[in-house]
């Protein structure tokens, strides 16, 4: 009896003190359109799947702000979005923890694309732009016909930045995509696509610094062909001016989403990460954005509009010979190239 009157006690307790709380996360975005494009998309109704409650946090600088909670021992945010990069900078000095593919689905990224830290989920190219004044209906196909000014007179346009340009000069020579890192890795890598941007040196007209500067560039006509991002050409494309690109043969970038080190909310965590980036998921994002998804499978069935596919640098084709951004080796390598490429531009 006394049992019974103990059960019906606890029973009674519970009863008053209402449901059970969701599962509370907070995720930490950079905001504007693209953060407004994630919530809607993504984190919002993969948190209504999950029943958790999640507050997002915008930072403009999303890596400082996870630097400074980790370092600090107060961590707020279970899910962070970086650029990759800035997700392996993170790995690399101890900030995050480990992706749980127990939970996320370890098969959902194409090779080339994986990542121990930080799951990539979105994408951009590095792309090859031209005026269509200038070679009309026929313009370079490939990074050779890119760097070959004799059938392709015109000045040029580049970024003044190695990321990027670095495995596009490599690729310019012939060498194969999943070649691209381990050249640049031997003995002499770095030196050897440096030489061959410097051949193309007196015919860049521009040395770009700014994605708005590079689609001025292309607006205006100021140079006929011209390395940007596949959204800079497209604004300038989409807006009448008279410029294409091609997404094949690009450097594709990617954003990611992390779990900070010594989140109280680890499991809850990566179950989010695996519900945002589900293939529905991913191919709604593209309504909001012309940032391709990473997981292939967002691109079957149907989930992204056919008028949408040719915007995006991982649709289906559009990959075709293109290499994706190594975070790790920029992590390791990118300061040596930048101050090789340095040299070159003092030269």
């Amino acid at each position: 009896m006394l049992n019974f009157l103990r059960m019906t006690t606890a029973v009674i307790a519970l009863a008053a003190a209402g449901p059970l709380a969701a599962q509370t996360l907070t995720i930490t975005t950079a905001g504007g359109d693209y953060g407004e494009a994630m919530k809607k998309a993504m984190w919002e109704p993969a948190a209504k799947e999950l029943g958790y409650d999640v507050r997002e946090e915008t930072q403009s600088d999303g890596f400082a702000a996870l630097k400074m909670q980790v370092t600090s021992g107060a961590v707020t945010t279970d899910v962070v979005h970086l650029g990759s990069p800035e997700g392996a900078q993170a790995a690399a000095q101890g900030l995050l923890e480990p992706l749980d593919y127990s939970i996320i689905d370890p098969k959902s990224l194409p090779a080339g694309a994986e990542s121990k830290f930080c799951y990539p989920f979105s994408s951009y190219g590095t792309v090859m732009a031209w005026s269509t004044k200038d070679f009309g209906t026929n313009p370079p196909k490939t990074w050779a016909d890119f760097w070959n000014v004799k059938e392709f007179p015109g000045s040029r346009a580049l970024r003044a930045n190695a990321q990027d340009l670095i495995e596009i000069a490599l690729l310019s020579e012939g060498v194969k995509p999943a070649d691209v890192y381990p050249t640049l890795s031997a003995p002499g890598g770095i030196e050897r696509a440096i030489k061959r941007i410097e051949e193309l040196k007196p015919n860049v007209a521009v040395w770009w610094t700014s994605g708005a500067q590079s689609a001025q560039i292309l607006k205006d006509g100021e140079a006929p062909l011209v390395v940007t991002w596949n959204g800079r050409a497209e604004s300038v494309k989409a807006d009448g001016g008279a410029a294409d690109y091609r997404f094949q043969g690009s450097v594709i970038g990617t954003d990611c989403l992390a779990v900070p080190k010594g989140s109280a909310n680890k499991d809850a965590a990566m179950k989010l990460i695996a519900a945002m980036t589900a293939p529905e998921r991913g191919a709604k994002l593209t309504d909001f954005i012309s940032y391709g998804p990473v997981n292939p499978k967002a691109y079957e069935g149907g989930l992204i509009p056919a008028d949408r596919l040719p915007l995006l640098a991982t649709s289906p084709g559009n990959t075709e010979g293109s290499v994706f951004s190594n975070a790790d080796w920029w992590v390791k390598n990118g300061e040596a190239a930048q101050r090789a490429f340095d040299e070159m531009m003092n030269r």
